[in-house]
């Protein structure tokens, strides 16, 4: 399928072109079909959660509903005296994400479990709509365990190296913490950290990830597994 419209945005995995009114297309880089996420996507959303609806799927591309508005973190540093409160808001995306029974079709993740996870449900993947928060990115979608959704959430936000410059770059470990400690304090910390050994395996095979990120990784997991 060819874009009938501008290209929107453009990431590691895909390409957002404009296509037609309300609607964007997203294209694969490697041009994998994409039946199967939206199939899960069209699952999702049937429960409620809020997600882009999906009109078409196939070899290569995805047509869905165009969402407008700010990532969650864009929005949350505009609003630094609150950073704990949408740290919880994002505790509470897991919490109705992770009430939903994964149906058997699905693939499993790293720790078993039989509840959908996203497993990239981090900031920049909350885009906050007029309507309020929308979860994107469904490429890694799984049947798991909610620990390993939080737990890899909780690796990337205490292991990733933004792109910062001076007084932003000071501020942002401890508006970091911040956020985390809201985010953490919603929900099963223990259950969390139990399960970051598995999710720091998992991100260690993503090339994507800075060294320096790899060897913060290594330990946080070497921590979670001090208990």
């Amino acid at each position: 399928m060819q874009p009938i419209g501008p290209k929107l945005a453009e990431g590691r995995d895909s390409v957002i072109y404009e296509h037609g009114p309300g609607r964007v297309l997203r294209v694969p880089a490697d041009g994998r079909s994409l039946e199967h996420e939206a199939e899960i996507m069209r699952y999702v959303h049937s429960k409620g959660y809020p997600i882009p609806a999906v009109h078409d799927a196939g070899d290569g591309y995805l047509v869905m509903d165009r969402v407008d508005g700010p990532t969650m973190i864009d929005a949350a540093l505009k609003q630094p005296h609150k950073l704990r409160s949408w740290g919880r808001r994002l505790a509470a995306l897991h919490e109705q994400l992770h009430a939903i029974e994964a149906p058997e079709w699905m693939r499993m993740a790293p720790l078993p479990g039989d509840r959908i996870v996203h497993r990239d449900l981090h900031p920049l993947n909350v885009l906050m709509s007029a309507d309020g928060p929308i979860v994107i990115d469904w490429s890694n979608a799984s049947r798991g365990d909610p620990a390993f959704d939080v737990a890899d959430t909780w690796v990337l936000l205490s292991t990733a190296s933004p792109d910062l410059h001076g007084i932003e770059k000071l501020l942002a470990p401890l508006a970091r913490r911040l956020f985390l400690r809201g985010f953490l304090g919603a929900l099963d910390r223990g259950a969390a950290r139990r399960a970051i050994p598995a999710a720091v395996e998992h991100r260690l095979t993503d090339r994507n990830h800075r060294p320096e990120e790899h060897e913060r990784m290594r330990a946080l997991a070497a921590w979670a597994s001090n208990v």
